[in-house]
């Protein structure tokens, strides 16, 4: 099993002290430093090269400003939100600038460490409360879409509308499949239409489509 390198990033002492002695219990990561500001964040994440970042985006020298940086100084870095900010658009600039997760404050230990691993393995990992503020900040994008819009602008079709309802159900495309009677294909195919319809950044597009078949196992 290979090490993990973990930087902790928060401007709480004793959360950093938390998380580090929970993740010293795990025989596959390491925490390599920690940083209480977003300037400390860019040194170190540069001299360090983590593995993962740890990041608190509200502390001083605004971490969520220094987050499109981190790939910068530091590209092999992957980055794990925990916040205790559950706002939807806040949420989707973090995905939006280069997080490859986003956890809240209230997730439990055993939670945090399937993150990390499972963002070390490349996947992108969002907690089902987060993901219910996403899927409710995009349904309300698909009402403002029904509503009147300029003759460039196209509206939802009713597949597409039926897609989004099971989806912000929390739906797998595979169930979507199964109760629209087509293809996980034809369903992938709708919701790039919905997303493309609804300017939903490339970004946010794919995270959403991987919660959809992935966050069923948490």
């Amino acid at each position: 099993m290979s090490e993990i390198t973990v930087l902790i990033a928060d401007d709480h002492s004793l959360f950093r002290e938390g998380l580090r002695m929970l993740l010293e219990r795990e025989p596959d990561i390491r925490v390599v430093g920690e940083a209480t500001d977003g300037l400390q964040i860019l040194a170190l994440a540069e001299a360090l090269e983590p593995d993962i970042l740890l990041l608190d985006v509200q502390m001083p020298h605004n971490g969520l400003a220094v987050l499109p940086m981190i790939r910068d100084k530091s590209p092999k870095t992957r980055v794990l939100i925990v916040s205790g900010f559950d706002d939807e658009e806040f949420i989707t600039t973090a995905l939006e600038h280069g997080a490859k997760g986003y956890l809240l404050k209230t997730l439990t230990p055993a939670d945090l460490v399937k993150a990390i691993r499972a963002t070390h393995a490349g996947e992108l990992w969002v907690e089902r409360k987060v993901v219910t503020q996403v899927l409710e900040g995009l349904l309300q994008k698909v009402a403002k879409l029904q509503r009147p819009f300029p003759e460039n602008r196209k509206p939802l079709t009713g597949r597409e509308q039926e897609v989004v309802k099971w989806a912000i159900q929390g739906m797998t495309n595979k169930e979507i499949a199964a109760q629209l009677g087509i293809s996980e294909k034809t369903v992938k195919a709708h919701l790039s239409n919905i997303f493309g319809k609804l300017n939903v950044s490339r970004r946010l597009q794919l995270l959403l489509d991987q919660i959809v078949d992935r966050n069923q196992t948490e």
